[in-house]
């Protein structure tokens, strides 16, 4: 387990050393253009932030947490982008436009990059009369970068963590399903447990069918994802019931192929010495996972016992 830990410490550290590494060469790189005599470096910016990243990398060296390291990272590339103050004038408009089109191809919503190209815009334009100003505009966008690149990577590590989460979950929500069905001969009230598990599981599906798009963040959403997840899952579970109960009471008759969905259901409920044929076992499997699946299937549902079905025919399924 030590080994372990000192094992990611130190991949960690490798990392952190690599992106203040970028952060410095970022700086270096833009102090070194091309500029005209009446373009000054503010030399003495410059040994200040080099200073910093300087210091920053002798703490990440001597590092002795993952945390801490997380936060050197962040220290670095605040210092990285101060590198907007080291760009010439007349690359500064050139500058922001490239990392703002940088932004656009990562799928950010297009009212963000929408209103950050007009507002840098309208600051640009003052650039050869208020170098600071533009200079000071250039940063700003270089921390709205800085900003989405981190929200982006917290959302990919969100939505994988929670698809591994949702797949694993299925997969043993099935097998807990499938075992239940074979032993409801044995034990008739496994088949309630059968019938929940399988709807959740095709609410799982229906959850990772679904993962939100970057516009989350706008508004917020995506810290609270995990509770959605739940009660998704529960009020898909729940329909499926629902919609299972309607379906073997007959009061919703459904078909396959001339074979009754009530009457698989009741042939795997029948207390006996042989478990239910897997033909008729895999039928009330599909059908309480799509009823999890499907949010509109309850809705059809409704309608019929409202009476808006009447003159719709039995629903089959070829």
């Amino acid at each position: 387990m030590l080994g372990s830990q000192k094992k990611k410490l130190e991949k960690k550290r490798e990392d952190a050393l690599s992106s203040i590494t970028g952060d410095r060469v970022n700086v270096e790189l833009m102090a070194q253009r091309a500029r005209p005599t009446d373009d000054p470096i503010d030399r003495d910016l410059l040994q200040t932030v080099l200073d910093n990243i300087a210091a920053i990398e002798t703490a990440a060296k001597n590092a002795s947490s993952i945390t801490e390291l997380g936060d050197l990272i962040a220290d670095g590339e605040s210092q990285g982008i101060a590198s907007a103050y080291f760009c010439p004038v007349g690359e500064i408009r050139d500058e922001g436009n490239r990392a703002i089109d940088n932004m656009e191809l990562w799928g950010i919503p297009a009212p963000s990059i929408r209103k950050l190209r007009e507002d840098f815009a309208r600051v640009a334009d003052q650039s050869p009369v208020a170098p600071y100003v533009a200079r000071a505009a250039l940063h700003a966008i270089f921390i709205e970068v800085d900003e989405w690149t981190d929200y982006i990577d917290e959302y990919e590590d969100t939505m994988r963590r929670y698809t591994r989460w949702l797949f694993g979950s299925t997969a043993a929500l099935l097998s807990i399903a499938g075992l239940c069905f074979y032993l409801a001969h044995l034990f008739p009230f496994a088949i309630w447990f059968g019938l929940i598990t399988a709807g959740a599981a095709g609410s799982s599906v229906s959850v990772m069918a679904k993962m939100p798009s970057l516009d989350v963040s706008l508004s917020g959403e995506l810290n609270a994802y995990g509770r959605r997840i739940r009660s998704r899952i529960a009020t898909g579970t729940i329909g499926s019931l629902i919609g299972v109960a309607l379906l073997g009471w007959g009061m919703l008759p459904l078909t396959i192929k001339d074979f009754g969905f009530a009457d698989a259901l009741a042939a795997c409920t029948t207390y006996g010495i042989a478990p239910c044929p897997i033909t008729k076992m895999l039928l009330v499997l599909g059908v309480a996972m799509l009823l999890g699946v499907s949010e509109r299937t309850l809705t059809s549902f409704e309608q019929r016992l409202l009476g808006e079905g009447s003159n719709q025919q039995t629903p089959r399924l070829r």
